[in-house]
């Protein structure tokens, strides 16, 4: 065997071992059912996510997913603000997509103000709200004092007590008169004591809906919140509330003792640091094991950080995020580059994870809204995959079974190097961390085809070179030397096509761009190298079966 030769075969065999150890994690992933898959993950999830981290990404038409559209607000922009507000929301979105793990997803802007994005492999429809939609504006604010807002809440409750009693008609006297008629019966008792109830809650109609709490916040029931925001809508009431305080709501819903509330603050309107210092945020998990996100400010924000928790100790300082408070912690000592977002009640490692990959992205210039939000599930993915599937079996089948019948031998050895072509492509997606879409499907059964053809071409020409009486060694020769220009001619054309479609297509053009091209530079290694190879070895016979 020539050197050339012996070099070629070390290639080959080289590739065909990296191709398997490539498609290793994808042929154990794809044969695991949803059951073995929720005992994996609960047995050892980090072999589970390696799996999927290696192995062949699924698109959306495959695995399901979401697509939402969203329609940014610019009402609120200056002129010069609006003019690139949804390009910088879209490059915002883009990367909070791509910190947060999204394998493959669309992004882009449609008309004037909406933004296209679908995230394959994500189900959770309000997590993904959460994550594309949320504006993300960071800010940190002082609450206002604990004796004031006692005295706030008090003048509240006299302007709506004034206001009721001005606005209904007594009914005291009357029921006085009711009183004396029974003086001595039960009855008496029982209505004498919801009287004075009544009158106790007429007196302090606002607090009289908040639970006792600490001295930074109100607890609200659910069931009198909408109650307390029609109350804050009358201007009078904003008339006794300091001009720099505004009420603010708590992010999340705590359930205490089966009760869900949500907790009011009073908070300074003065923003004393904004979310444009932050440069790292990062969720995990604090002593307790309770969800927390760790950030990081610049230089010149750590002193304004430090002036801030260095002249407030023992006071609570308001984390807020989009208008809600995120957490209130007491400052207990002077804190420069670094500090902790506390979850709170109910939270998750998800929602720590989420939160800091907003924050770590950057907030949108102006908010958001989703016009349209389409979920598609895996079983329609999974019967998507079930089809192509069918139909590339079905296909290489009958090419395989053509080949074998119409050039015996030779096209087992075509056969051979289709089979090698497929797994070679399927473990360049895998090595790539490409992703596999339907019309990606659709790429690989062409580069079949192409693979075939290459073969096709050759064979044609080693028959037309034995037809005129040249010997085998000879007619192979000849063959491949004058059908290697056709074959290279052919996938050169092929490749600027794929190229073409690759920089001016989006997601599944661009998968089917990226499968094509791979597989047109596989079939030209497999049928110029990988056949020839083994022709070599044919070249001792008497007679080639072709």
């Amino acid at each position: 065997m020539k050197r050339s030769q012996l070099w070629l075969t070390s290639i080959t065999i080289f590739l065909i071992l990296a191709s398997a150890w490539y498609l290793y994690p994808s042929l154990k992933l794809w044969s695991l059912s949803e059951t073995e898959k929720m005992i994996l993950k609960e047995k050892d999830p980090q072999e589970l996510l390696d799996l999927e981290q290696r192995g062949i990404k699924l698109g959306l038409d495959l695995q399901g997913g979401m697509h939402v559209v969203l329609q940014v607000d610019k009402t609120k922009l200056k002129p010069e603000e609006s003019k690139d507000a949804v390009d910088r929301a879209l490059e915002i979105i883009r990367n909070r997509v791509d910190q947060f793990g999204v394998v493959e997803p669309l992004i882009q802007k449609q008309g004037g103000d909406r933004i296209i994005v679908e995230l394959p492999g994500l189900q959770d429809v309000e997590r993904a709200q959460k994550l594309i939609g949320q504006t993300a504006q960071l800010e940190f604010r002082l609450l206002e004092a604990p004796e004031n807002t006692k005295e706030i809440l008090t003048k509240i409750d006299e302007i709506i007590a004034q206001k009721e009693k001005g606005d209904k008609p007594s009914e005291k006297k009357e029921k006085e008169k009711e009183i004396v008629k029974d003086l001595f019966s039960q009855e008496v008792i029982d209505t004498t004591f919801e009287e004075e109830e009544e009158e106790w809650l007429s007196d302090k109609p606002f607090t009289s809906l908040l639970e006792p709490s600490g001295s930074d916040f109100s607890l609200v029931p659910l069931d009198y919140k909408l109650k307390i925001e029609q109350y804050l809508k009358d201007p009078k009431i904003w008339e006794v509330i300091p001009e720099d305080d505004t009420f603010a709501w708590a992010t999340r819903v705590e359930d205490i003792r089966g009760v869900d509330y949500q907790k009011l603050y009073l908070v300074k309107k003065r923003v004393e640091l904004s979310g444009k210092y932050l440069t790292d945020a990062r969720g995990g998990f604090d002593q307790f094991h309770r969800p927390e996100v760790r950030f990081t400010l610049t230089r010149q924000g750590g002193r304004r950080f430090a002036q801030l928790t260095g002249a407030n100790i023992d006071k609570p300082l308001a984390i807020i995020l989009d208008g809600r408070v995120q957490s209130a912690p007491i400052i207990r000592s002077k804190i420069r580059e670094s500090g902790v977002i506390e979850m709170g009640t109910g939270s998750t490692i998800e929602d720590a994870y989420d939160l800091a990959v907003v924050l770590r992205a950057g907030a949108l210039p102006a908010p958001v809204k989703i016009i349209e939000n389409r979920v598609i599930g895996p079983s329609l993915g999974q019967d998507s995959i079930n089809k192509g599937m069918k139909a590339a079996l079905v296909g290489i089948g009958l090419v395989i079974l053509f080949m074998a019948i119409y050039y015996r031998l030779s096209g087992i050895i075509a056969d051979f190097a289709l089979i090698l072509n497929l797994v070679f492509l399927l473990a360049a997606l895998a090595g790539l961390h490409a992703t596999l879409t339907l019309p990606g499907i659709a790429g690989i059964i062409l580069t079949m085809g192409i693979s075939v053809d290459s073969n096709v071409l050759i064979f044609e020409r080693i028959r037309e070179e034995l037809r005129t009486g040249k010997t085998v060694r000879a007619s192979i020769d000849a063959g491949y030397k004058r059908a290697l220009l056709t074959i290279i001619d052919a996938h050169v054309t092929t490749l600027i096509t794929a190229a073409v479609l690759f920089q001016f297509g989006t997601g599944p053009i661009k998968g089917f761009a990226v499968t094509l091209s791979l597989g047109v530079i596989i079939s030209l290694f497999t049928a110029v190298v990988v056949t020839r190879l083994i022709f070599n070895i044919r070249k001792k016979y008497q007679s080639l079966s072709i």
